[in-house]
């Protein structure tokens, strides 16, 4: 039987990357495993903010992933992912990992796996730990246990360790898929604004298949709302806008 592995769930946002130094603080590096599952629909920059993390650490990202990007999985699935059938997280966060503890299990590996959610998200943390003891896996949630707050984190990674925020989070909370579909309105507006590219794919795609993110409008009909509204020009977001998927913070 091989020893204990620590695996961070490694997705690149700020949760994520303080978890891993917590971890090590504790831990011998070499059993510490940086686990990340590409959707390949980030922000151009998130590559560069989770090797930024890796090299400061001393620590390998290991890239355990589906090979898709969300647009290809929209195209595959002829349907469009959201709150209620998220199905993105499935197939691109959820399965690869799954996988990876499944090789794990297959070369004699038990491990502990380290989640990014955040001392305000104690609902998340209840749900996560109650499916881990249903399945037996073990699960630790490092920011949540030491009450440590998000601006903390933020302030210790841009001041104590320099290394600048990915570009996502000069708008957004979140450090997911642009556009994330599992996202509010707010988010979305700031897509159509900041990311014309990536909305307008999005406003094909429910053209294509027939079905909207939004139960009640389209996204064309919100951009024309949004273009309308000539009052709007600094957007405040909130927490809550964003339904976090297991992209790990």
């Amino acid at each position: 039987m091989a020893g204990m592995k620590h695996i961070v769930l490694f997705s690149g946002g700020l949760s994520s990357a303080y978890v891993a130094y917590l971890v090590l603080q504790k831990q011998d590096k070499r059993d510490i495993v940086l686990l990340h599952t590409p959707t390949y629909s980030e922000n151009h920059d998130a590559d560069t903010f989770r090797h930024r993390v890796a090299r400061y650490l001393g620590l390998p990202i290991t890239e355990w992933g589906d090979g898709r990007n969300l647009w290809e999985l929209i195209e595959d699935n002829n349907c469009i992912p959201g709150q209620f059938i998220p199905f993105c997280t499935q197939q691109l966060k959820q399965k690869p990992k799954e996988e990876y503890y499944k090789y794990l299990g297959s070369i004699g590996e038990d491990f502990i796996e380290y989640v990014g959610f955040g001392m305000e998200e104690w609902r998340r943390v209840q749900k996560a730990q109650a499916r881990a003891e249903k399945i037996g896996r073990k699960v630790r949630f490092p920011i949540f246990e030491n009450k440590i707050p998000s601006r903390e984190v933020r302030r210790i990674i841009t001041e104590e360790w320099n290394i600048p925020l990915p570009k996502a989070y000069e708008d957004l909370s979140h450090n997911n898929c642009i556009p994330c579909f599992k996202a509010g309105k707010d988010s979305w507006r700031v897509y159509w604004s900041k990311y014309p590219d990536q909305f307008q794919t999005a406003v094909e795609y429910e053209e294509k298949i027939g079905h909207t993110v939004f139960k009640d409008k389209s996204l064309k009909e919100l951009a024309k709302e949004w273009e309308a509204d000539k009052e709007w020009n600094d957007l405040q977001y909130t927490l809550g806008d964003i339904i976090p998927c297991d992209c790990w913070n």
